[in-house]
């Protein structure tokens, strides 16, 4: 039985981690490397999901890894219905790598039937003047919107916040951004952006808030207008984009309690309470940050670097560079050149060196001495040890 499946789907089974599509030319050798964890679902796979796998592989363009973690989400027998699906994408002018990457995130669409669950929708949305090249676009990066009631969410949705926005495009982003349906809320949402409107937050701003983290104006209009007090008496003022960004913070449980985490990580570091409050106004994100994120890199900056710790504080914003990527292969370069006498520490500012696009960074660190430290780049890419490398020069 297995082996006439196996002919029908026409494909291999997995041999030292690789799958053989011989269904599609286009494709050709399919191969990928396994975890252990990968291997061991095989069994699963021999036991009657080979149709799936292969179809999420030929069809859908997902890799033999991505297809077998996919099939356990959505399994079926037939792949008619599946490829009503995505012919129905392709009529709606999806790319194929549109389709891979709606079909990764929302599988479970591939047994619906487009007619009645997805057409309605799509026709609405192009009704309010989206391409289907747009709206394609769109959906293959969220395809969340597809997931809610047309005549229950969508629309009652989409004519609340037109009343606020001034664009459709801006409702559609908004849009994707709404778990909370704002039906229930739109009284208070409402108050709450006249109030806004009435401090001198500007409608791009209010804008930005309904697409980006529209939760800041849901809470009831007294709890508001208290949190819109505590941010004005913390120093924010309505004409800056930072003033949304820490109502935010005050605005969800969970977002005051990461605000008084930071609070006290940074104070480890001997920030005081007005320097705490300074770089909140400078950056309000970064009360948001991990403390395993903020302790990693000022342990680094402040201990490795020698950097210290109150200039952060006037720019809190490098603390969300990632390390790995960013921080300490760059700073890695920078011991290097510093050790070899090359720059000079009182012509450094870190910022700058953080800051700086990777282009310029490459031109005045790391290609600009191809004699005198000719392994940089490679200290740069993680591929040499910069302490070894002092040690050997």
């Amino acid at each position: 039985m297995l082996g006439i499946l196996h002919r029908r789907l026409q494909i291999s089974l997995p041999r030292n981690g690789v799958f053989v599509s011989k269904s599609n030319p286009e494709l050709g050798v399919l191969t990928a490397t396994f975890s252990s964890s990968a291997i061991a679902g095989q069994d699963k796979i021999e036991k009657g999901n080979f149709l799936t796998v292969s179809f999420l592989i030929n069809s859908c363009g997902l890799s033999p890894e991505s297809a077998i973690v996919t099939s356990k989400k959505v399994n079926f027998r037939n792949p008619e219905t599946p490829d009503s699906v995505l012919a129905f994408f392709r009529d709606h002018k999806f790319s194929e790598t549109q389709i891979s990457a709606f079909i990764r995130k929302r599988p479970s669409f591939l047994l619906t039937d487009p007619s009645k669950t997805l057409l309605p929708k799509l026709e609405f949305f192009y009704s309010k003047g989206f391409s289907k090249e747009d709206f394609a676009k769109i959906l293959s990066s969220d395809p969340s919107i597809l997931c809610r009631s047309l005549n229950g969410y969508i629309i009652p949705t989409y004519n609340l916040l037109k009343s606020v926005l001034a664009s459709d495009k801006q409702v559609v982003s908004a849009l994707k951004h709404q778990w909370v349906p704002l039906e229930g809320h739109s009284e208070y949402m409402l108050s709450n952006i006249r109030l806004l409107r009435d401090l001198g937050v500007s409608d791009s701003g209010i804008a930005s808030v309904l697409q980006s983290f529209p939760e800041v104006v849901m809470p009831k209009t007294e709890a508001f207008s208290e949190i819109v007090k505590k941010v004005e008496h913390l120093g924010f003022t309505p004409e800056k984009f930072s003033f949304l960004l820490a109502i935010r913070i005050f605005s969800t449980k969970s977002h005051t309690n990461a605000w008084k985490r930071c609070w006290e990580v940074y104070k480890r570091y001997g920030w005081s309470e007005d320097e705490n409050l300074h770089a909140f106004r400078v950056h309000p994100q970064c009360m948001l940050l991990s403390e395993e994120k903020i302790v990693k890199t000022m342990n680094f900056l402040v201990n490795e670097m020698e950097w210290p710790s109150e200039k952060i504080v006037k720019c809190p914003w490098i603390l969300f560079y990632s390390f790995e990527k960013r921080t300490f292969p760059r700073c890695s370069v920078v011991r290097v050149l510093l050790s070899k006498g090359l720059i000079k520490k009182r012509e450094l500012t870190f910022v700058s060196i953080l800051k700086c696009v990777e282009k310029d960074f490459l031109a005045r660190y790391v290609t600009k001495y191809p004699e005198e430290a000719p392994l940089l780049l490679s200290v740069y890419q993680g591929k040499a040890d910069p302490e070894k490398l002092v040690l050997v020069d």
